[in-house]
C-alpha cells in the first residue's frame, strides 16, 4: 500500500503547499480501483403542476346549492351570472331538474294509490310545462291512465283526454274506443246544453264513430234528431200559410244542426224559387200603368 508522509515540512524543494499532492493521488487510484463508491448523482424532482387558486363564482356557488336540494338559492345565484349563455344553460338545467322532480312525484302517488293527489299535480302541471304532461301520461299504466282520462272527462277536459288517447300507439289506442267515445258523447251534451247544436251534432257523430253502442252518444243523437225534424215541421206549416220567408228561415235552422239533411236543403231551394217569383210578380204590381200616346196636354 502506498505510504504517504504528512510531515508539515513537506518535500525538500517544494514548499509546504506540495504537501499534500501524494494524498490526492492516493485518493485518485481508490477511486479508480472500485474501493471508494462514486458520489450518487444529483436527482432531479419531477415538475410540479402550476399551482391554482380556486375562487369561489356565482356559478359554482349556484351548482353546489342545486347539489344541496336548495333550488330557490341556485335560481338567485344563477340570475347573477353575466355571461348569458351560462346563465340560461344553468337555469334549464335548474329548470330540468325541477320537472324531472315534479314527474317522479306524480309517478310516485299514482303507483301508491295516491291517485286524487296525482291528478292535481298533473293537472298543475298541464298549465305549466304541457309537453311534460303528455309524456307522463304516455307512461303510467293503462290502468292509471284509464282512471286519469275518466277524471279528465268529468272535470270538462273532453278535448285534452281526446288528444292523449289519439297520441297512443295503434295496438293500445283500440281498448280505449268506448272511453273516447265517452269523451265525444260528454262534449257533446255541454255543447247540447249551450244550444250549439250544430257543435254537439258533430260531437255526438264522432262518438259514435268510436262505439257505435255507445247509449250516451245515441240519446244525445236522438235529441238533436227531435229538434231538427221539430223545426222542418214548422217550416212547412209557415209554408203552407204562404209564410215563405219564416219558412225558409227555420229550415236553415234546421239545416244548421244537420247540413247532410238532402229533404231539407231542396224545401229550402224551393221556397227561395218560390219567393223570387212572388217579389217580382208583387214589383211589377206596383209600377205605375203606363201614360197614354196623346199624353196631358
Amino acid at each position: 500500500m502506498l505510504k504517504t508522509s504528512f510531515s508539515e515540512e513537506g518535500i525538500p524543494g517544494l514548499g509546504r503547499r506540495f504537501s499534500l499532492f501524494p494524498v490526492s493521488v492516493a485518493l485518485l487510484f481508490l477511486l479508480s480501483s472500485g474501493c471508494v463508491p462514486p458520489p450518487a448523482p444529483e436527482t432531479s424532482l419531477p415538475p410540479q403542476p402550476p399551482r391554482t387558486i380556486l375562487v369561489d363564482t356565482p356559478a359554482s356557488l349556484a351548482v353546489r346549492a342545486l347539489l344541496l336540494g336548495e333550488d330557490k338559492k341556485a335560481v338567485t345565484l344563477a340570475r347573477t351570472i353575466r355571461n348569458r349563455r351560462e346563465r340560461e344553460a344553468l337555469l334549464g338545467l335548474i329548470r330540468q331538474r325541477d320537472l324531472d322532480r315534479q314527474a317522479e312525484r306524480i309517478r310516485s302517488d299514482f303507483s301508491d294509490g295516491h291517485r286524487s293527489e296525482g291528478a292535481a299535480l298533473l293537472k298543475s302541471l298541464q298549465e305549466t310545462h304541457p309537453e311534460k304532461a303528455m309524456e307522463i301520461f304516455l307512461t303510467v299504466l293503462p290502468k292509471t291512465l284509464s282512471w286519469i282520462l275518466r277524471h279528465e272527462i268529468q272535470g270538462g277536459q273532453e278535448r285534452l283526454a281526446i288528444r292523449t288517447m289519439n297520441l297512443l300507439q295503434p295496438y293500445k289506442r283500440s281498448s280505449f274506443h268506448p272511453l273516447m267515445a265517452s269523451a265525444y258523447s260528454h262534449w257533446g251534451f255541454r255543447r247540447f246544453w249551450q244550444r250549439r247544436y250544430h257543435d254537439s251534432f258533430m260531437l255526438a257523430n264522432q262518438a259514435l264513430a268510436a262505439d257505435p253502442s255507445n247509449k250516451s252518444a245515441l240519446s244525445l243523437k236522438k235529441r238533436l234528431l227531435a229538434i231538427r225534424d221539430a223545426r222542418v215541421s214548422r217550416g212547412l206549416v209557415a209554408y203552407r200559410h204562404q209564410h215563405l220567408s219564416k219558412a225558409i228561415r227555420l229550415w236553415k235552422t234546421a239545416l244548421a244542426i244537420d247540413p247532410s239533411n238532402e229533404e231539407t236543403k231542396k224545401y229550402i231551394l224551393k221556397a227561395e224559387e218560390l219567393l223570387k217569383k212572388v217579389r217580382h210578380l208583387e214589383g211589377q204590381a206596383g209600377q205605375p200603368a203606363p201614360q197614354s200616346p196623346g199624353g196631358k196636354k
